[in-house]
């Protein structure tokens, strides 16, 4: 298994300290241009345990810190909202006032979720639009 810190990257932007939090998470749909996929090298995704993902939060905000940087969080995965501790993550989050950004796919979007994602204090939520021949890009 990876460490935890070989699933972050960190850039900074101004005051700003991006921090993208890798989570590749179960998948149920394989995007051709998905970076985790489009190799056709990856027959098991590595998943981040919550110790993991509490040591690399805690890293970040040390980082932060260190650098007067306020922290802001991308969390990506395939679908990071199937990781099994995506929820605790977010009330990680929230608890220190921490925006954040996820990137994933719709499928597991409704009213609810998104209600609860907001509640959380998910700024954005990015996603990518796949399509047929004749309308893809």
């Amino acid at each position: 298994m990876k460490s935890a810190k070989q699933f972050t990257e960190a850039t900074s932007y101004g005051t700003f300290q991006s921090v993208r939090l890798g989570k590749e998470d179960p998948c149920r749909i394989r995007l051709r241009h998905c970076y985790i996929f489009s190799e056709n090298t990856c027959k098991h995704l590595d998943s981040m345990s919550w110790a993991e993902v509490q040591e690399t939060f805690y890293n970040c905000l040390d980082f932060c810190a260190v650098h007067d940087r306020l922290p802001y969080f991308y969390i990506t995965g395939g679908d990071p909202i199937l990781h099994p501790d995506f929820w605790q993550l977010l009330e990680l989050l929230k608890t220190h006032s921490i925006p954040f950004t996820i990137l994933g796919n719709p499928f597991h979007l409704n009213d609810a979720v998104c209600q609860r994602l907001k509640n959380y204090g998910c700024e954005k939520y990015q996603l990518s639009i796949d399509g047929l021949r004749e309308t893809h890009d």
